[in-house]
C-alpha cells in the first residue's frame, strides 16, 4: 500500500539552504561545545531553526513544535527528526551553547564566514541601534557581566515594557557586519563610543572604513577616539553645539550655494543645496557641509506650523491687551508703541499699527449733578493693531529651519566631495530599513524567555536572521542586475529590486509530497523556479530530485 505524506514547508527550505551556505550551521558548530555523540540536532541547526521561525511567522519558542508541525522537518534537521523532537527545551539548550562561547564572539565569526563567502563589500559601516521589548521581571541576579533588561528609551513606543538594545553596523547594502546585544537602559552615546573603540577587531576587513552614524556618534570624546583608531566618520552635528547655528548663520549670509540635485534614485527625491566649511569641534579639524533641501520633512513643518499658531495666538493677545490701554497725550502713545514694537518682533508676522485719537466720555470723582461747564467728553490716544503673516519670511524660515549641517573627519575632498558626505550619510537609512526585520511582532513575535544569558544569546540569533534575510535579498538583487526581465512578486506586480520578504514570499505556498519515502511535488503546485535560479538554489533544498 502506498504511504503519501504532504507538507507545506513554503519558504523554510530555501532559508535553511542560505543558513548552510553562510556557514551558520558549520560556524556555530564549530566554535560551541557540544557533543555530537549525546545530541540528535547540532547547535548550528537549531539556530537556523530559530532563524526559520524568525523569518517567517515568529512563533514564540513554547510553540516551535506547532510552528514545524506539516513542515518536513525530516528534510530540515535529518531523517530521524520528527515535530516532537523539536521542542522548546532543545531550543534552549542551543542558546545556552551559544551564550557558553560568547555570543558576541560567535556573531563576529559568522558574519566573517559570510561575507567572505559571498564577497560582501564593507567600505562603509552604518551604525545605529533599536530596542526589542520584553515579558516578564527580569530582576537582576547580581552579575555585572549580564545583560541589564530594564526600562529604557523604547524605540516601540511601549514605555510599559522591559527591555534590551540592539546595536547594529551594516554596509552600504544593508548586510550586517557587526551587532551587539547591550543594556536595556544603555545610552547610544555610550554604544557609539565603545563600538568606535572597537569595530576594526569586529570587522572582517583590514581595509579602510567609513563610520557613518546619526549625530548621537558626535562628542567630544567620540571624536577623539575616532582619531586615535584613524577611523574616519560621517555624521550630522547635533543642535547642542552651537556650530550648528554658526555655520548656518554663515551659510545664508555667504548665500554661495551649490545646486548638486538629489542624492537619491527615485523621481521624486529630494534636491538640495550645499555650501561647505572648516570648523574647529570639540578640538578637532572638521569639514562641515552645510546642506538646504529643497523640501521640508513633515514631521519638521508640523512642528514649526504648530510654533507659528502659538506666536501668533501670543501677538493676537498682546494686541488685544496693547488696544485696551488709554494714553492722554499722543506722545506718550507713540513712545509706549515703539516700545511694545520693539519687544514684539517675530520675523515671520507683520504688525500694522497706528496711533489714533478718539473721544472718550469723563468719569467724575464726585456724585450729583456736573457744573454747567462741565465738558463731557475729552480726547485721549489709543494704538490700533493687526497681526498678519508675512508669507515670504515664513518660507525663508522654513527653509532655514531644514538646514542642518554633516560633519566629517575624511580630509580628501577629491575623493570625498561634499555631494559624496551627503550621499553616503542618507544611506544611514540601509541600517534603520533592517530594524522591522528584528522588530516585527509577525516575524519574532512576544519575547517571553526568563533566562538573561539565554535572552542575550537570542538576540544575537535575531542579528543572524537579519544576516540570512539581507543575504536572500542581496543575492536577489544582485543578480537581477543583469537580468532582462523583472522579478514577478506575489500579487501580481514585479521589481528589479525586490526586498528580503517578497522574495521569500514566493515560496509561500510551496508544497512537498512524500511517496512511500520520496519527495515529489506536486503537479498543482507553481514552482518558483526563476526566484530560485536568482538565489543560486534549486528545488533540491526541497528534497526533492532536480532530475525529476
Amino acid at each position: 500500500m502506498t504511504r503519501l505524506e504532504n507538507f507545506a514547508p513554503g519558504p523554510l527550505p530555501v532559508i535553511n539552504a542560505v543558513c548552510e551556505e553562510v556557514g551558520l550551521v558549520e560556524v556555530i558548530d564549530e566554535i560551541v561545545d557540544w557533543d555530537e555523540t549525546q545530541a540528535e540536532i547540532s547547535p548550528g541547526s537549531l539556530t537556523a531553526g530559530l532563524v526559520m521561525n524568525f523569518l517567517t511567522e515568529g512563533e514564540p519558542m513554547y510553540r516551535l513544535s506547532d510552528f514545524f508541525e506539516n513542515k518536513d522537518p525530516q528534510n530540515l534537521f535529518g531523517d530521524d527528526i520528527t515535530t516532537e523532537d523539536l521542542y522548546d527545551q532543545r531550543f534552549g539548550w542551543a542558546l545556552d551553547k551559544i551564550a557558553d562561547a560568547e555570543p558576541r564572539n560567535v556573531l563576529n565569526s559568522v558574519i566573517a564566514n559570510a561575507v567572505t563567502t559571498e564577497g560582501v563589500d564593507i567600505g562603509v559601516v552604518h551604525a545605529d541601534t533599536t530596542s526589542k521589548s520584553v515579558h516578564g521581571e527580569y530582576e537582576q541576579d547580581g552579575q555585572q557581566d549580564d545583560l541589564n533588561i530594564a526600562k529604557g528609551y523604547s524605540r516601540d513606543g511601549d514605555r510599559q515594557l522591559k527591555q534590551f538594545n540592539i546595536g547594529l553596523g551594516v554596509n552600504s547594502r544593508g548586510i550586517p557586519v557587526t551587532g551587539d546585544i547591550f543594556d536595556g537602559n544603555g545610552a547610544d552615546t555610550t554604544w557609539n563610543k565603545e563600538l568606535i573603540s572597537e569595530i576594526r577587531q569586529c570587522l572582517p576587513t583590514d581595509e579602510s572604513i567609513v563610520y557613518v552614524a546619526d549625530s548621537k556618534a558626535v562628542t567630544g570624546e567620540n571624536l577623539a577616539r575616532a582619531s586615535r583608531q584613524n577611523l574616519p566618520l560621517i555624521s550630522r552635528l547635533p543642535g547642542n553645539y552651537a556650530a550648528v547655528d554658526e555655520l548656518i548663520d554663515r551659510a545664508w549670509e555667504d548665500d554661495n550655494w551649490e545646486d548638486i540635485g538629489s542624492v537619491a534614485a527615485r523621481e521624486d527625491a529630494v534636491s538640495h543645496d550645499i555650501q561647505s566649511y572648516t570648523q574647529t569641534i570639540s578640538g578637532q579639524q572638521l569639514r562641515c557641509v552645510v546642506v538646504k533641501p529643497s523640501t521640508i520633512d513633515g514631521r519638521s513643518e508640523k512642528r514649526i506650523d504648530k510654533e507659528l499658531d502659538t506666536t501668533e495666538e501670543d501677538l493676537e493677545d498682546a494686541v488685544e491687551e496693547l488696544s485696551t490701554r488709554v494714553f492722554a497725550c499722543e506722545r506718550d502713545a507713540k513712545q509706549e508703541l515703539k516700545t511694545w514694537l520693539n519687544d514684539h518682533q517675530e520675523e515671520c508676522f507683520e504688525v500694522e499699527a497706528e496711533v489714533v485719537e478718539t473721544e472718550q466720555k469723563k468719569s467724575r470723582d464726585k456724585p450729583g449733578r456736573p457744573p454747567k461747564d462741565w465738558e463731557p467728553y475729552e480726547t485721549v490716544y489709543k494704538i490700533a493693531a493687526s497681526v498678519q503673516r508675512d508669507a515670504a519670511a515664513i518660507t525663508t524660515y522654513k527653509q532655514r529651519e531644514s538646514c542642518y549641517v554633516l560633519v566629517t573627519s575624511i580630509e580628501d575632498a577629491e575623493e570625498w566631495p561634499p555631494k559624496r558626505v551627503l550621499k553616503e550619510y542618507k544611506q544611514q537609512i540601509t541600517v534603520e530599513q533592517s530594524f522591522p526585520v528584528v522588530k516585527d511582532p509577525k516575524r519574532v513575535g512576544a519575547v517571553y524567555l526568563k533566562d538573561h544569558q539565554r535572552l542575550e544569546a537570542l538576540g544575537y540569533v535575531l542579528i543572524m536572521a537579519l544576516l540570512v534575510y539581507s543575504v536572500i535579498e542581496r543575492r536577489a538583487r544582485l543578480a537581477l542586475m543583469d537580468a532582462d526581465e523583472p522579478m514577478e512578486l506575489s500579487g501580481g506586480p514585479s521589481t528589479y529590486r525586490p526586498t528580503g520578504r517578497r522574495v521569500l514570499q514566493r515560496f509561500e505556498n510551496m508544497l512537498v509530497s512524500r511517496v512511500d519515502g520520496k519527495r515529489v511535488l506536486p503537479e498543482n503546485v507553481e514552482v518558483p523556479r526563476r526566484v530560485l535560479e536568482l538565489l543560486d538554489l534549486s528545488v533540491e533544498v526541497y528534497g526533492v530530485d532536480e532530475a525529476q
